[in-house]
């Protein structure tokens, strides 16, 4: 294995977990123990929801847990397909296709319908585990009558003595504007009560402590090909053995370096930023900054503003706030 194995390199190739997915965890649980059928989640583009599912999904041991801190369900993902269905059948290919639940030939609906209550029931028997978390991306694409579908695989569940748990994850500014959570108020009551009846806004990380927090993974949580090895230990093994340095200290030198940033546009100051320009800002401070330069000790004002402008932090910044990207953010 070479340095240019490092999952920093995969694209979305390293999830870690972050104050905002911590909170969002806690919200499904508490919608879990209140007995409903699923709930949904909103939020903005490049906030980190697709992350968070991954990163859920693929870490249910660490979160979906009662208070003994036994394991309660097991969880599985995917992407609601975009287009207009214009079948049962449609749907129910689709939405197999997405689960990678193998078929052969175009689905009837009843055959579909099948396959994804078995798919559950299989998954749920192999855990001995009664509960699925089941994380639909992109939620907004789901069309008004496959509501109805989603029920009818819920009631088959229910009725096999198993629990559909449904994350409705859905994209808030689909259209260009961010739109309020009350994309279900023309559902009938029954759809309500099954997925709607708490809502939840997935938001970017907020201030110093949520920022502090998400850097701090990257010296101890995110590692690779060993424990041995955290992320910064690896770009910037120099300043991590023997100056001490560590990404979690540097989160006030990153907002400043954002504030400063902003100011110069005429933008105001924020607690808030975004997953994907902090991450992949992050990405750049350790590769290019730190990995480049073996003498590497500690970042600068300079370095944090290179990073910024190298991966577009002001352009998702304008977007987020629906304003037109100038010359200076372009």
């Amino acid at each position: 294995m070479t340095i240019s194995d490092h999952p920093i390199w995969f694209p979305n190739g390293y999830h870690h977990s972050t104050r905002s997915i911590e909170r969002t965890a806690n919200y499904l649980l508490q919608a879990i123990e209140n007995d409903l059928h699923g709930a949904p989640v909103s939020g903005c583009g490049g906030l980190g929801k697709s992350s968070m599912i991954e990163w859920l999904s693929d870490n249910s041991m660490r979160w979906l847990i009662n208070d003994n801190d036994k394991t309660i369900g097991v969880c599985t993902r995917f992407i609601m397909p975009s287009g207009n269905r214009r079948s049962d059948s449609a749907f129910y290919t689709s939405v197999c296709n997405a689960l990678r639940i193998t078929s052969s030939d175009r689905l009837s609906p009843k055959r579909g319908k099948d396959r994804l209550v078995n798919f559950v029931k299989s998954r749920c028997g192999q855990a001995n585990l009664p509960l699925m978390v089941m994380f639909v991306d992109c939620a907004q694409r789901i069309l008004r009558h496959e509501f109805d579908f989603l029920a009818d695989i819920d009631e088959q569940a229910t009725d096999a003595r198993l629990r559909l748990f449904l994350v409705l994850v859905r994209q808030s500014d689909a259209t260009g504007i961010d739109t309020s959570d009350t994309w279900w108020s023309d559902l009938p009551s029954h759809m309500i009560r099954r997925w709607f009846m708490t809502s939840h806004r997935f938001e970017p990380l907020l201030g110093l402590d949520d920022i502090s927090h998400a850097l701090s993974r990257y010296d101890l949580e995110l590692f690779w090909p060993d424990a041995d090895m955290p992320y910064t230990r690896q770009f910037a093994r120099h300043a991590y053995d023997d100056l001490g340095f560590r990404m979690g200290n540097q989160g006030a030198l990153l907002m400043e370096g954002a504030d400063a940033l902003r100011a110069e546009v005429g933008m105001p100051s924020t607690l808030r930023w975004p997953m994907q320009s902090f991450s992949h800002a992050v990405r750049y401070l350790l590769t290019v900054v730190a990995g480049r330069n073996p003498a590497f000790t500690e970042f600068t004002p300079e370095h944090v503003r290179e990073a910024l402008q190298a991966t577009g932090y002001l352009r998702l910044e304008y977007a987020l706030a629906n304003l037109i990207v100038d010359q200076e953010a372009a």
